[in-house]
């Protein structure tokens, strides 16, 4: 899998929904000397708590927490569309990086960003790959698409033991104090202390799957992508 882009790509509508759903496999790919990076279509710059600056510092560090490359793309929280300007600049962009596995929001969820980012990842995925697609780079698909955890995602088709780097995940997520702080009286429901306890229930419940201590779940297209199965081999 070496070449001269990365070996995983996670796509986040906003800062922080990467390491909600799938830090641990951002800090395991790291561990295992495979390139990793998030890319964050927008700076949350709508979100109820925090700043755009103060996002940006939190998503810097949590980066390097997780040993993983991280890049913001620009669109507008909340408002950018699946109009062909978005997607040619995140095809754009996926030809500069050259993802061999491409990890997406999940394609139903509450948040109207994270279904339109999957949408819009998908599509741009599949074009960024066509030779005569007027769009700046050189072509390049993505080997393997994957989606993260929704709301209610129902029965995972992958999933992976992330025990190993559970301390590190977790102090990623934990970097994002302005959005997870514990807050009982929070006005949003991600600084509520149950929106951690969440994150940490699903991972222990996929963990039984494996009989391990803490695990992460992706959903893919059937059959599963060759591209996918060798990167978690990798990761084992």
């Amino acid at each position: 899998m070496s070449h001269e882009g990365l070996d995983l790509l996670v796509i986040g509508a906003h800062p922080d929904d990467a390491e909600v759903h799938v830090g641990g496999l951002l800090a395991l790919a790291s561990r295992r000397g495979l390139r990793a990076g998030i890319l964050d279509l927008t700076n949350g710059d709508l979100g109820t708590r925090g700043t755009a600056d103060t996002r940006r510092i939190e998503a810097a560090a949590s980066a390097k927490i997780l040993g993983a490359e991280r890049f913001e793309l620009g669109f507008p929280d909340g408002r950018f569309s699946e109009e062909e300007s978005y997607r040619l600049l995140l095809m754009a962009r996926l030809r500069e990086l050259k993802p061999v596995v491409l990890i997406l929001p999940a394609p139903e969820d509450r948040h109207p960003d994270h279904r339109r980012a999957h949408r819009l990842g998908r599509e741009a995925a599949y074009y960024a790959g066509l030779k005569n697609y007027p769009c700046e780079g050189e072509p390049w698909r993505p080997q393997a698409l994957a989606w993260m955890a929704g709301e209610n995602p129902g029965q995972p088709d992958l999933v992976v033991d992330v025990s190993e780097v559970w301390t590190t995940r977790m102090a990623a997520f934990d970097a994002f104090g302005s959005q997870f702080s514990a807050d009982p009286s929070a006005s949003t429901r991600i600084a509520h202390p149950a929106f951690r306890r969440g994150v940490e229930g699903r991972a222990m419940h996929y963990a039984s799957f494996l009989l391990c201590e803490w695990a992460e779940a992706l959903w893919c297209e059937k059959p599963v992508p060759q591209a996918l199965l060798k990167l978690l081999e990798r990761l084992n």
